[in-house]
């Protein structure tokens, strides 16, 4: 199958604001049709963590569209220093995997495409479209344990997993995965 002609917009969390009703939210849904029923999946639940990520540092969002149509999004943000997002751990990690100075790492949030623009390179190309150039040592995410697909293009993509987390009191456990960005510090070699 042929790679669908992609073009991408970035926005910071300002201007988010204005396309989070009309294009991110509907996004969600679209791509996440079979959790739906899971109150922590709900639209509700995602514009709320998408605002609270709207406060973090260096946040941006990558929409990719073709022919006009958003088809997919990518985003994320710097973890800042005693960032929350690695106390959900119920794994074991190596000392000071954990610390965080605002530069050393990207927590990529959200990578979804709508159903009838998957398997076909739309996310591929939008997360190494979020990931390019940014200049964090590494990138972290999280993925359901279940979901074999997403899985499987991280592990390609040259993803590896570090243990298991639980970001929320009601949300399930997910697998924890990093990946060493290209122009990370010098610091990034040693991990």
């Amino acid at each position: 199958m042929m790679m669908p002609e992609l073009k991408f917009s970035r926005h910071d969390a300002k201007a988010v604001q204005g396309i989070l009703d009309d294009v991110v939210v509907p996004l969600y849904v679209a791509s996440h049709a079979e959790v739906s029923g899971d109150p922590f999946y709900s639209s509700e639940r995602f514009a709320e963590r998408v605002r609270g990520y709207l406060r973090a540092p260096a946040f941006e969002i990558v929409v990719a569209y073709v022919g006009g149509t958003a088809v997919g999004q990518a985003f994320g943000y710097a973890l800042p220093p005693h960032a929350r997002w690695w106390q959900g751990l119920t794994t074991p990690v190596p000392e000071r995997f954990t610390e965080e100075s605002g530069e050393r790492t990207f927590a990529l949030n959200e990578l979804m495409v709508v159903p009838e623009w998957q398997g076909q390179g739309v996310a591929h190309a939008l997360h190494d479209e979020l990931l390019r150039g940014r200049g964090e040592e590494r990138a972290t995410l999280l993925v359901r344990e279940d979901n074999m697909s997403a899985q499987n293009a991280y592990a390609r993509w040259g993803w590896r997993k570090i243990g298991k987390l639980r970001p929320f009191p009601d949300a399930p456990h997910f697998d924890s995965l990093v990946i060493e960005l290209p122009l990370g510090g010098m610091e990034g070699a040693h991990h």
